[in-house]
């Protein structure tokens, strides 16, 4: 019995009668109610079922990337002999099969899937499963249940055969249980020489998968674009699909270099490929479900054509400020009202920013571009870094010039970014700051300057720090002169 499922249970190892006495009247306390037979009980068990096949003698491993969705449906199944035990893998006919269940050179047979309202009671432990409890199940299939049976079971040319049943029935939690046996079949019926196992199936659902991990269902409907897939734009883009968007069009010019690979999400092997391309590769093997577009182009050449109707927001990581700021204006004032959101990385340890402006109302990036009476500057009131000081580092020449930063700091950044994107769907769209003020020895050691607002920053609130912000004039979003 499980009285605890341990989660968040905290335990002081020195009390040893109380731990015996948690345990042993908690078991006594769910006995005695199992003992009344109450509907509650039935229901307790059944919501409980896949835990409780797993522990039935002679369990096998299964994963299955269908759709456990009540719909009867013949499936795909393979079998891997090879190992101590053998593994199944269920996967909708005529798809191809997850890179993770490996069944290229596994030979396939046909398997059914059934929703039940009703499942009847398993053995109890430690009895096996037998051949008359799958004519239990059997005996509450519908007649449509049972032509699919028929084409399951029926006469097969090699004489008998192995048979593989799928059954999901509902829980009075939530969502439906999923479990499985395979048994023999000869002539038809059911071969009660055969014996039958159990089958623990694993779910490799893009939506269960999703829902488990952690990534919000919500989202699967999103769709941002990033525009820069360096250091920082592909940490936003890879959080954002953990997260659980479900589509992602990424727009980079550059291929990946091994000047990148410590900064950067992608691994090595990807080396002389386009940014965008090797994250769309890595994506859609990573996270299940989502959809990823990838354009390797400037994204001033992509926003000529690009359909705005069909985003609901967009991540900007250049790190190039004229650029960012022309983008600022090319969105601003959109039919289609989204929200846009700007990062960057100060050098060295120094910090970084994320601006969120919408496409429509106040605010936007020229906005920081102005002084305190609200005439424009060079330099934004946000910058950490006092202006007209060199950073730019190369190593080899001017071909891999640098602005020098760590992975922490450019993961740190797209982190905030991806989180002040998210934090803007459902609700008001109102224009703020983010950002993250670092340690500075190490620009210190580097003998750079830092500005006041560095030093206080860390004192400011998230919420005075946007008023800082955009609480003055700007010409290109409140029409200021």
């Amino acid at each position: 019995m499980c009285v605890n499922d341990g989660q968040g249970l905290s335990i002081d190892p020195d009390r040893h009668e109380d731990i015996a006495a948690y345990t042993l009247l908690a078991g006594f306390d769910l006995l005695e109610k199992w003992g009344t037979g109450s509907p509650a009980c039935s229901q307790e068990f059944f919501n409980e079922l896949e835990g409780y096949w797993s522990w039935l003698p002679g369990a096998l491993r299964g994963r299955a990337s269908f759709e456990v969705d009540g719909v009867d449906r013949l499936v795909t199944g393979y079998v891997n002999n090879k190992r101590k035990s053998p593994t199944w893998f269920f996967v909708e006919r005529g798809q191809a099969a997850p890179s993770e269940f490996n069944v290229d050179k596994l030979a396939s047979q046909r398997t059914l899937y059934v929703h039940l309202d009703e499942f009847p009671d398993p053995p109890a432990h430690p009895d096996k499963l037998t051949p008359a409890f799958v004519e239990a199940v059997l005996a509450r299939f519908s007649p449509q249940q049972m032509d699919l049976w028929g084409s399951l079971v029926g006469p097969s040319k090699n004489g008998p055969k192995q048979v593989t049943l799928l059954v999901s029935c509902p829980r009075h939690a939530g969502g439906r249980s999923l479990v499985g046996f395979v048994f023999g079949a000869n002539k038809g019926v059911i071969d009660q020489r055969v014996a039958v196992a159990p089958i623990t199936v694993h779910r490799h659902t893009a939506s269960y998968m999703r829902e488990r991990g952690g990534a919000s269902l919500d989202l699967m409907g999103k769709h941002v674009a990033v525009l820069g897939c360096g250091a920082v734009g592909s940490v936003v883009a890879d959080a954002l699909a953990a997260a659980g968007v479900g589509k992602l069009t990424l727009v980079d010019h550059e291929d990946f270099s091994e000047d990148n690979v410590f900064r950067h999400v992608l691994e090595p092997m990807y080396i002389g490929i386009p940014k965008p391309i090797g994250l769309q590769f890595q994506f859609q093997r990573k996270y299940p479900g989502i959809q990823v577009t990838s354009v390797n182009t400037t994204a001033q050449t992509w926003l000529k054509s690009a359909d705005l109707a069909k985003l609901d927001g967009i991540v900007l990581a250049f790190g190039a400020p004229s650029v960012e700021r022309s983008f600022s204006r090319a969105l601003k004032d959109k039919k289609h009202q989204f929200p846009v959101v700007f990062t960057w990385l100060e050098a060295l340890d120094l910090g970084g920013h994320s601006i969120l402006m919408w496409t429509r109302g106040d605010g936007c990036l020229d906005c920081i571009y102005r002084d305190d009476e609200g005439m424009p500057m060079l330099y934004p009131r946000t910058t950490f870094l006092e202006p007209n000081q060199h950073v730019t580092r190369n190593l080899t020449g001017c071909g891999s010039t640098f602005v020098p930063y760590g992975a922490l700091q450019s993961r740190r950044t797209g982190l905030m970014a991806a989180e002040h994107l998210l934090s803007s769907w459902g609700r008001e769209p109102m224009p703020s700051y983010r950002y993250w003020v670092g340690d500075g020895s190490v620009a210190a050691d580097a003998g750079l300057k830092t500005t006041h607002w560095w030093t206080v920053a860390n004192q400011v609130t998230q919420i005075d720090a946007s008023s800082r912000v955009f609480g003055r004039p700007c010409k290109r979003c409140r029409g200021a002169a």
